[in-house]
């Protein structure tokens, strides 16, 4: 982005023309932007104690994603406190919401475009068209294209926390979903779990597991090809679904190797499911996509099917 624009002004006067120099109009720097803004109080008094201030005025290119005043303001005092009295996670978290390589528009037709934070964590921008919504890491951007001197920024209605963990990484630390991960090794589907970069997967817990009965059970963990296809009838591929851009009737194509549908249904209460299964955790940020628990394991059509062939009553 250029810091300055000139123009040359013709003037008319009987008898003579002559042109006159325009001043050149300069963008403010990334203060007096984002003060004369109004809304991001709480976001510039971090910024400048994270020391993380001289590195962007170095930047040629740049994107800020600044939370609001009123995102600061639904955190909780302890979660607040946190971040503002321990340097480490301050530096992490406001090194997280800049940019020191692009200054990123937000044009409205963005898909899973991915970004590297000053501290080389993934942020994803995705449109959601349905909605009229453009998020970062699932959170809405609800300011757009703030001009600063060699940068953009972005006001967000929420704060973003970095991922430490990739899909896998995340099912093999959490108990409570620690049957998903058996049944992946199980099926050998490690390396597919592992190739996409920009993935949604539905992780059934422990207890979804365990609501299948022990015929279902059996008969999975034998035929191991059955079990990849239900396990990959969890995942949309190269795509990143965050709940904010999720609504009642919203058909989504999974990973399965006859590519069945996935259908979003939203209840009356703003509840998620997918399919028959409820979403009781969502919008889990991992380094290669996002995590929603589920609490029933989802089945393929041709996979109830083959278990019908068995005499085996599913449901």
């Amino acid at each position: 982005m250029a810091p300055f624009t000139f123009a040359i002004v013709l003037v008319i006067i009987p008898g003579l023309v002559h042109s006159q120099t325009v001043a050149p109009t300069r963008f403010p720097d990334v203060v007096s932007a984002l003060a004369a803004n109004g809304h991001f109080t709480v976001f510039l008094d971090l910024l400048n104690s994270s020391g993380l201030l001289p590195r962007i005025n170095a930047s040629a290119h740049f994107t800020i994603f600044a939370p609001t005043d009123d995102a600061f303001a639904r955190l909780s005092a302890d979660d607040f406190d946190k971040i503002k009295n321990n340097q480490t996670r301050l530096a992490e978290i406001v090194g997280f919401h800049v940019v020191l390589t692009t200054n990123y528009r937000i044009h409205g037709t963005q898909q899973d475009d991915v970004l590297r934070s000053s501290n080389h964590y993934p942020i994803r921008i995705n449109t959601y068209n349905i909605l009229h919504t453009v998020a970062a890491d699932g959170v809405n951007i609800t300011i757009k294209n703030i001009p600063i001197l060699h940068g953009l920024a972005h006001g967000l209605d929420g704060v973003l926390t970095p991922p430490t963990q990739s899909i896998m990484q995340l099912s093999l630390s959490r108990p409570d979903i620690s049957t998903f991960s058996q049944w992946v090794v199980n099926a050998n589907l490690l390396n597919f779990f592992t190739n996409d970069k920009d993935v949604t997967v539905f992780i059934p817990n422990n207890a979804a597991f365990a609501k299948l009965s022990s015929d279902i059970t059996t008969f999975l963990n034998s035929h191991h090809a059955n079990m990849a296809e239900t396990l990959k009838f969890h995942v949309v591929n190269a795509m990143t679904l965050f709940s904010i851009g999720m609504t009642h009737s919203i058909s989504l194509t999974s990973g399965d190797n006859h590519h069945d549908g996935l259908m979003i249904l939203q209840d009356s209460a703003g509840a998620l499911n997918v399919n028959h299964a409820k979403i009781v955790e969502k919008d889990i940020i991992t380094t290669d996509g996002v995590v929603h628990i589920i609490d029933s394991v989802l089945v393929p059509p041709r996979v109830l099917v083959a278990l019908q062939d068995q005499g085996i009553v599913v449901g």
